[in-house]
C-alpha cells in the first residue's frame, strides 16, 4: 500500500473515531446548557432554566409530566408581577414566586383548564414583583415544607451557560497539572 493511502486511512480513523466519542458527549453538554439546580430547605430539583421570551412563553406546555425533584425555572431581567397561567397545560403544577432570592408566596396545586379559550384562563399572579417563579409537580411545595421568605438557592450545571471551558482556562489546567506531575515527561 502506497503511504498516500495509509495516511489517508490514520487520519480517516481518527476523525471516526472523535466523531463516535466526541458527538454523544457534546450532545450531552448542549442538553445541560439550560439545566440547573435550585436548594430549598437542603433540597435540591433539578431545573430546566427558561429566561429567553419564547422559553418562557412556552413553558410547560405540552409536557406530560415532571418528576417530584424536577421543574422549571423562569428567570426575568427585571422584578415585576407576571401573571402565569396554565395554557396547554396536562398535568397541575405548584408555582413558587421569587424575589432576590426569597420565596415570596405560591400557588399550590394549580390545575390545567383543558378546552377553556385563552381568553378564559385562570392568571395567577404574584403577590410581589418578582424576578424569578419555579414551577414544580403538583404537591412539591408541601413536601418541601416550603414557606414564605426562604431562601433559594440556584446553580447552573454548566457556569454561564459555557460550554466548553475557554483556551486560557485549559492552557492554566495544563500548566497546573504540569506542575502536579514533575515524574511525568509531556511531550
Amino acid at each position: 500500500m502506497s503511504s498516500i493511502i495509509k495516511l489517508f486511512m490514520v487520519v480517516f480513523g481518527i476523525v471516526l473515531g472523535v466523531s463516535l466519542i466526541g458527538v454523544p458527549y457534546f450532545s450531552s453538554l448542549f442538553s445541560l446548557e439550560n439545566k440547573g439546580e435550585v436548594k430549598i430547605k437542603d433540597q435540591i430539583i433539578v431545573v430546566d432554566i427558561v429566561n429567553e421570551p419564547e422559553t418562557r412563553a412556552r413553558g410547560l406546555s405540552g409536557r406530560e409530566s415532571l418528576g417530584v425533584n424536577e421543574g422549571m425555572l423562569f428567570i426575568f431581567d427585571s422584578a415585576d408581577y407576571y401573571p402565569f397561567w396554565m395554557k396547554d397545560m396536562k398535568f397541575p403544577i405548584d408555582i413558587v414566586w421569587i424575589a432576590d432570592n426569597r420565596i415570596v408566596g405560591f400557588e399550590e396545586r394549580v390545575s390545567p383548564e383543558p378546552g377553556v379559550p385563552d381568553r378564559e384562563l385562570k392568571s395567577y399572579v404574584p403577590p410581589e414583583p418578582i424576578d424569578k417563579v419555579l414551577e414544580l409537580a403538583a404537591g412539591r411545595v408541601r413536601l418541601l415544607r416550603a414557606e414564605v421568605g426562604d431562601a433559594v438557592r440556584v446553580r447552573r450545571l454548566i457556569a454561564g451557560g459555557a460550554l466548553l471551558p475557554s483556551f486560557e482556562d485549559f492552557a492554566n489546567a495544563l500548566a497546573e497539572w504540569r506542575s502536579l506531575r514533575t515524574d511525568v515527561r509531556v511531550y
